[in-house]
């Protein structure tokens, strides 16, 4: 293992334990300076796949301990997953945490992130961790990710227009003899330092309201939020009820797609129905839910694809992809210094290699 390998093995190991984080956490604006281009970890092709699989899993384990292993896993999981469904023409990041919930997320660009309660939960039970993954690579390959991006920017929209709203109202009854109460109804002096003080923490975000409240004392300012607290609550819930059906239409498109890719890679088609089977364990998964259909309304909709034909076809679909593309993916470590990267069929070539003659 060279020098600059161990580096980037030790970056990531303390990014993966020491700084599990989120991964819906915006880019930090200022990052330490990342090594050069990385080495490939195997510099001799091996002669086996069983060999290559066996030495990453000696590197990983040996480098990172015991989440080397949750690393190894969801490697062998995305690779086989990205050569039998004809994804492997770019590269898949993946991120473990040690965080203690049930949980899975897809964001970024390619980025999947895997919680420590999950692959807790399912521990040994390969085929309904391949569908946790098969389900969310399947939110990027049907571009769910953008369509977050678009409601997150609307409910930034949402906030900046009740701020203004709120924000015009507090000068309009500065100019009318402080009539502020009349105009606002129900937020008067004995609640409205409460109420301000919550917004600040609230569901508008700090640096928004200190943005377009810049300017007004610190009275009015917190009028302004407060009122601008309730205008953006009643005009969630019109798009929580629109997101709401996009959302689980969503969630169930990537249960199905998902479904699709694992038997594709020769996994077991039941083990879908036992990820989404643990999930009726968890009493927030039985509740009327805005983002996600229900744990139970998952599980028979992944029943009702689980018949031999449509698993024979998928099957058949898989072999032919990987007939195509025989050759393990090598893998190698994201510039952010704590992700894992899968390389796409063409990744781990050398520059010189690859370059026209």
């Amino acid at each position: 293992m060279t020098p600059l390998t161990k580096r980037l093995l030790s970056l990531l190991s303390t990014a993966a334990i020491a700084a599990p984080g989120s991964a819906f956490l915006l880019p930090q604006a200022t990052r330490a300076a990342q090594p050069s281009p990385l080495e490939s970890i195997s510099a001799n092709k091996q002669n086996s796949n069983d060999a290559h699989y066996q030495q990453v899993r000696n590197e990983l384990e040996s480098s990172l301990g015991r989440v080397g292993e949750d690393y190894y896993l969801i490697y062998r999981i995305v690779e086989r997953l990205s050569r039998a469904n004809g994804l492997d023409e770019q590269p898949w990041r993946i991120r473990v945490t040690e965080t203690d919930v049930f949980n899975a997320t897809a964001s970024d660009l390619n980025m999947l992130t895997f919680y420590g309660g999950l692959l807790e939960q399912l521990q040994g039970d390969t085929a309904a961790i391949a569908c946790v993954v098969g389900h969310e690579m399947a939110h990027h390959t049907e571009q769910h990710a953008q369509e977050q991006t678009e409601v997150a920017a609307r409910l930034e929209a949402l906030q900046i227009e009740a701020l203004e709203e709120a924000r015009a109202e507090v000068e309009a009854s500065n100019r009318q003899a402080n009539v502020f109460g009349a105009v606002i109804g129900v937020v008067t002096n004995t609640v409205g330092v409460d109420i301000a003080r919550s917004s600040r923490t609230g569901w508008i975000a700090t640096g928004v309201a200190n943005d377009v409240l810049n300017g007004l004392n610190e009275e009015q300012a917190n009028r302004a939020a407060a009122r601008a607290e309730e205008i953006y609550a009643a005009r969630l819930e019109e798009l929580n009820e629109e997101f709401s059906a996009v959302s689980k239409e969503a969630e169930t498109e990537a249960d199905a797609i998902g479904y699709e890719y694992i038997v594709r890679a020769g996994f077991e088609p039941d083990g879908c129905v036992r990820a989404m089977g643990s999930l009726t364990r968890i009493t927030e998964s039985r509740l009327p839910g805005i983002t996600h259909p229900k744990a139970a309304d998952r599980v028979a909709a992944l029943t009702a694809l689980n018949t031999p034909t449509n698993n024979q076809t998928l099957t058949t679909q898989g072999e032919a992809n990987l007939s195509r593309s025989a050759n393990p993916l090598e893998y190698g470590f994201g510039r952010d210094g704590s992700s894992l990267r899968v390389e796409s069929r063409f990744g781990s070539r050398d520059i010189d290699d690859g370059f026209p003659q």
